[in-house]
């Protein structure tokens, strides 16, 4: 007789380890995909700030117009499909647009992209930005070619 009352302790344990796993799955799952999707948010946004970074020193450098530089910065970023916009303006005045030591500013954006699709209800369609401020280092004369007048310009790549 005491053979069986082991018998049945080993069986209903084994029921409440298959219950607490069952418990605790969704939770790893959880974890397990958002520590991916983190990973990818992380990624992107720093190849948001990669890619502001490389064209403000385009811009800054005049290395061409706003359409040459924006182009430049979508082939330099690693976003194959996403729409890249990538904005230059001038943060002084006109006046002193394309001056030597004038400022600008580049800003990059480009929508979130999951890549299981798990979190797109916190993290889809957010909007990942980067903004610098530069200084004009090329022109001592004249007006830099990017800088169209003082305005500057926007451009979209895919």
């Amino acid at each position: 007789m005491a053979q069986r009352k082991n018998d049945r302790r080993g069986r209903s344990d084994a029921g409440a380890a298959l219950v607490e796993f069952a418990i605790i799955l969704p939770l790893v799952v959880l974890l397990f995909f958002g520590i991916i999707e983190s990973s990818w948010a992380f990624y992107q946004a720093n190849d948001v700030r990669h890619g502001a970074r490389e064209g403000a020193r385009l811009a800054a450098v005049d290395w061409g117009d706003v359409n040459a530089i924006g182009n430049e910065v979508c082939d330099r970023m690693d976003f194959g499909g996403s729409t890249v916009t990538v904005t230059l303006s001038a943060a002084t005045s006109p006046a002193e647009a394309g001056n030597r030591g004038s400022e600008g500013r580049i800003a990059v954006q480009v929508t979130y992209q999951s890549i299981t699709g798990f979190l797109d209800a916190w993290l889809g369609g957010k909007q990942i930005t980067s903004d610098v401020d530069f200084n004009l280092e090329q022109p001592t004369t004249g007006e830099a070619s990017w800088w169209n007048t003082g305005l500057g310009g926007s451009v979209t790549c895919s």
